[in-house]
């Protein structure tokens, strides 16, 4: 490095040629040796320069910031913001704090327990190592106790993507040297049969620890199986399905559950215990799940749903018993004082829907002599469980009345005359006409009463009016 006692003496130089009063005293070696002089200096300049590679051991203060690189890569810029298009750092990067644009995406599995890097491997007896750890910050130390389960891990950037696992046990700890020494578990007792020695740069998280309970459990969240799982009672390197205490997303593969009907492509959440004030069930389709309520006989005041009770917060279908049967809510409000029947589309029939019969009597008697004119009249009655249903509900289109008899050709012409929808719930009969001719002592003839439902099911009864 030039001293600042050159540049006095090149100031000196050339203010004597600018002073010189002499005739033919600034000579050309005067000059030229001046020029030499300066040239000579600027090799040797403490300048940074820019036609060749140079370093300077001073602050370099830049104003307006800095950009490098021929495609101006890297910025830095005056408000102390730098933008870059990849940053590797092999040692540690504290953040005050940290934000990601609009994702952050962590591949693997990110677990939640005690961690560190391994910085150094040093083999000191058969199956146990030293193992020396990073300090992130000047302030760093180990977390690790004795006995705990080491998973250590180390992922190869080659084609095919390899990785090894080694599974050890903490024996001593230094914390002073950052340090601590293992004992490698036998293949035998390791996930997979394979257990390989630590290596230097491997990751190293508490799995377990064989001894204390209170340091059993580790949570994680593996993107691979698409699982957060809480693992309890980890006190070797083989799990079982005891240790699962709970999981989040897709089911692990445990004995436990291989009999439930799980779909294993779908998430699920596995615990103890729930403690939670709201429950909403829906399908894959976001459709609400009901959850039945009995809410005893039908009352004609009462309110029932099939819907969300703000109240209970939840999404109910009221069920009811009336008239003998079971009904289900079908609408968002059933119209209050309105019961339930087996056409009121308000209302679903669980129990006694197909207790129907059908009772006929006659409003003259059940016996008529031969020889004799006479009228009656035949009146159904149909029942749903202990319910009459009236022929309004019905409705004529659904009611068939047949004749049966020994006169074939007769209730032939008879059932012609009385073609389905003609007669309601009431059959008038005469004698004179609705009986056969040759009615005499003995002689029988039915009335058939054909009850067809909206739904297509059907119901009949028969009446027999005997000499």
């Amino acid at each position: 490095m030039v001293s600042t006692a050159a540049i006095d003496e090149l100031r000196q130089m050339f203010e004597t040629i600018r002073d010189e009063r002499k005739m033919y005293a600034n000579t050309a070696t005067r000059i030229g040796n001046a020029f030499l002089s300066l040239l000579s200096y600027l090799i040797d300049a403490p300048f940074i320069r820019k036609d060749k590679d140079d370093e300077t051991a001073y602050l370099l203060t830049l104003l307006k910031g800095a950009v490098i690189g021929e495609s101006h890569n890297i910025r830095l810029n005056p408000d102390g913001s730098i933008r870059c298009g990849r940053i590797v750092v092999d040692g540690s990067a504290v953040f005050n704090e940290l934000v990601f644009n609009h994702q952050n995406v962590l591949e693997g599995d990110t677990y939640f327990t005690d961690r560190g890097i391994i910085e150094t491997v040093e083999h000191i007896n058969l199956g146990q190592y030293k193992l020396t750890f990073r300090k992130m910050h000047d302030n760093d130390s180990l977390t690790f106790h004795v006995y705990d389960i080491l998973k250590c891990s180390t992922n190869n950037l080659d084609v095919a993507r390899t990785h090894q696992t080694s599974y050890t046990r903490v024996e001593s700890i230094n914390r002073d040297e950052n340090s601590c020494v293992v004992t490698m578990y036998n293949d035998i007792d390791v996930p997979g049969g394979v257990n390989y020695p630590p290596q230097a740069t491997a990751r190293a998280i508490r799995w377990g620890n064989a001894v204390d309970k209170d340091r059993q459990q580790v949570f994680f969240i593996s993107s691979t199986d698409g699982t957060f799982l809480f693992l309890q009672g980890v006190d070797r390197p083989i799990v079982d399905d005891h240790n699962t205490a709970a999981f989040l997303g897709i089911p692990p593969q445990l004995d436990i559950l291989k009999d439930l009907p799980i779909n294993a492509r779908q998430p699920y959440i596995y615990a103890r215990g729930l403690i939670v004030e709201d429950i909403i069930r829906i399908d894959y389709q976001g459709n609400p799940q009901y959850t039945a309520r009995d809410r005893g006989q039908w009352k004609e005041d009462g309110i029932y749903i099939h819907g969300y009770d703000s109240t209970y917060k939840g999404y109910f279908s009221d069920r009811v018993w009336h008239g003998g049967c079971l009904w289900q809510c079908t609408v968002a409000q059933a119209t209050v004082g309105q019961a339930p029947r087996f056409n009121n589309t308000e209302w679903v029939c669980l129990i006694g829907g197909e207790n129907m019969t059908i009772d006929i009597i006659s409003t003259a008697g059940d016996w008529f002599k031969a020889g004799t004119d006479w009228t009656t009249e035949l009146v159904a009655w149909v029942w749903n469980a202990e319910m009459r249903i009236t022929e309004e509900e019905i409705g004529r289109s659904h009611i068939t009345w047949l004749r049966q008899s020994d006169d074939e050709g007769g209730d032939t012409a008879w059932n012609i005359k009385h073609p389905t929808g003609s007669v309601g719930l009431e059959l008038p009969i005469d004698s004179t006409i609705d009986i056969p001719g040759t009615w005499t002592a003995g002689s029988r003839v039915g009335f058939l009463c054909i009850i067809t439902l909206p739904d297509g099911s059907s119901y009949q009864s028969e009446y027999s009016i005997v000499m």
